[in-house]
């Protein structure tokens, strides 16, 4: 079973953002998976350095998305986006400093945030868009 399932209540009926975003749960369950194999520093800083660059990755075209329909709620988003790049690099450094962190702390953090920030923040930008047309 994965740790987090795709489901259509995370849709925003924007086909990039809808595939950028399944792309990043399976990134989210490929880690959950492979932090319980051995040698789990190593696994999870290979796990999270994937996420974060997939993240910034979704980040910059989903802030160039919101740019281009005019969302006037940008700056806030742009926000989001840099305290949830700042979270991940901050469980990067703690990894790598040895101090503790459990990969369930980590997993569990990453999926909460990517379910709030998509049903919440993303659908705002969606509506949005739904109102323009």
């Amino acid at each position: 079973m994965a740790f987090f399932t795709w489901e259509q209540k995370y849709e925003l009926g924007i086909p990039e953002m809808d595939n950028q975003h399944k792309k990043w749960v399976a990134i989210l369950n490929k880690f959950y998976d492979q932090v319980s194999k051995s040698d789990l520093k190593k696994n999870m800083l290979e796990m999270l350095d994937e996420a974060l660059n997939y993240t910034k990755f979704h980040f910059r075209e989903e802030e160039k998305f919101m740019a281009s329909i005019n969302y006037t709620n940008i700056d806030e988003q742009k926000r989001m986006h840099k305290n949830i790049i700042t979270t991940l690099e901050d469980f990067r450094k703690t990894i790598i400093s040895d101090k503790t962190i459990t990969s369930m702390s980590l997993t569990n953090e990453m999926k909460k945030w990517f379910k709030e920030h998509i049903l919440v923040e993303d659908k705002k930008y969606a509506e949005f868009l739904k109102q323009k047309k």
